[in-house]
């Protein structure tokens, strides 16, 4: 395991997975095994083995592991899209080290984002008791199918412990990933060639929605698979695939882990009627993996951006001619929040560019990506503050 960093001393860690396939590959989570030295697995009938790191993905808390295929029990894999809430469920793992340990519970909800865990949230929650050293092991329907990878919980306690609210990887995205990995050694991104924002109440009523659920299309890129596609400037994104669309992020997510060249059927609703379209994503050009860069440099800092308008900026007492990115959501206790960004706030300059949205912040961010260096200037009402960021 990855060494401690004091004293010379090696650290050590368990968790869990689970073996989906007879050629030995095991899912797990990155943070259970992404930065180890080396990996030992034990099995259910005593046998311990040398294990070796397929890939790894952050992004997603996703890595896959491979043991010798001999002789091995694997594991029957659910669709994670057909779960209901109110599911009894089981989690197996080795809590506290207490070896192939299984709890039940419930499915308690879907599609939970914005934990601030990770770049892709999608999780799926459960009261299920989940522990440390369960991170990467199996929640199992009762059909004894892998619908979701336990990867974290939240806990008040000091351990660490349950209390009743954990959170899995969807075993679909988990798939996605996996299949990834083992194939490229790395997630190959996808490019679909939108840009969306989430709704208000207000802006659901305007585009005849009961509520505001779904992706706002604010721009489809000339060209894009969106285009081709037949998205639309003003369509409000509600289904993809099999799955119902909550919000911005959660659109923006499945995109992310759609593999390139799957077609997927999308319906949108567009002038009050429900249209259905069928795209098929690229993966990234080169340029879009910059742009990437400047996403998680923002995410680095706790932060979520959307472009201003005259009516947004005049709510908020700025003028409504004000140039600028308007801050829309900062982490709670991030490097943004403690630096003084807060919902509201105008990012006005990066490194001397002025910016004037979301996309020229996003090029000006990753034009410093070599220097490493930020200078970002912002707004919060009258007052402007300056800092000087240097990205580890």
């Amino acid at each position: 395991m990855p060494p401690s960093g004091s004293h010379g001393r090696i650290q050590q860690g368990q968790g869990s997975g689970v073996i989906i396939d007879n050629r030995g590959h095991i899912l797990t989570n990155n943070h259970v095994v992404g930065d180890a030295d080396s990996i030992r697995v034990l099995l259910l009938d005593g046998r311990e083995l040398e294990a070796e790191l397929i890939g790894a993905d952050p992004a997603s808390d996703v890595a896959v592991i491979r043991i010798a295929p001999d002789n091995l029990t694997t594991a029957r894999l659910g669709d994670s899209d057909s779960i209901e809430v109110g599911e009894w469920v089981l989690a197996v793992g080795n809590p506290f080290g207490l070896d192939f340990t299984v709890t039940s519970g419930i499915i308690s909800a879907r599609g939970r984002s914005g934990m601030g865990m990770m770049e892709i949230e999608d999780f799926i929650q459960t009261d299920a008791s989940i522990n440390p050293g369960n991170s990467g092991g199996p929640l199992v329907n009762l059909n004894g199918e892998v619908i979701g990878i336990n990867t974290f919980i939240f806990s008040r306690s000091g351990s660490g412990g349950s209390v009743g609210v954990g959170f899995a990887i969807p075993s679909n995205i988990a798939m996605s990933v996996m299949q990834s990995l083992i194939a490229h050694k790395q997630v190959t991104a996808s490019y679909l060639g939108v840009d969306v924002q989430s709704l208000t109440q207000d802006l659901a009523q305007a585009f005849g929605l009961p509520s505001p659920r779904g992706a706002l299309v604010k721009s489809v890129t000339r060209g894009s698979p969106a285009e081709k596609a037949g998205f639309l400037r003003g369509d409000v994104v509600v289904r993809w695939g099999r799955r119902d669309i909550a919000d911005d992020q959660q659109f923006r997510n499945l995109v992310t882990i759609t593999t390139p060249g799957q077609p997927v059927d999308v319906e949108v609703v567009r002038d009050g009627r429900t249209v259905l379209l069928k795209v098929t994503l690229l993966a990234s050009p080169p340029e879009m993996v910059v742009e990437g860069k400047s996403d998680r440099f923002l995410q680095s800092l706790g932060v979520e951006v959307t472009d201003s308008s005259p009516e947004i900026l005049k709510k908020l007492d700025y003028e409504p001619d004000a140039a600028g990115v308007l801050v829309k959501n900062v982490r709670r206790d991030s490097p943004g929040a403690r630096l003084g960004l807060m919902p509201g706030s105008l990012i006005i300059n990066v490194n001397g560019k002025d910016v004037h949205n979301s996309q020229e912040l996003r090029q000006a961010i990753a034009a410093s990506e070599r220097s490493k260096s930020y200078d970002l200037v912002w707004r919060n009402g009258d007052l402007i503050r300056r800092v000087r960021l240097e990205a580890n």
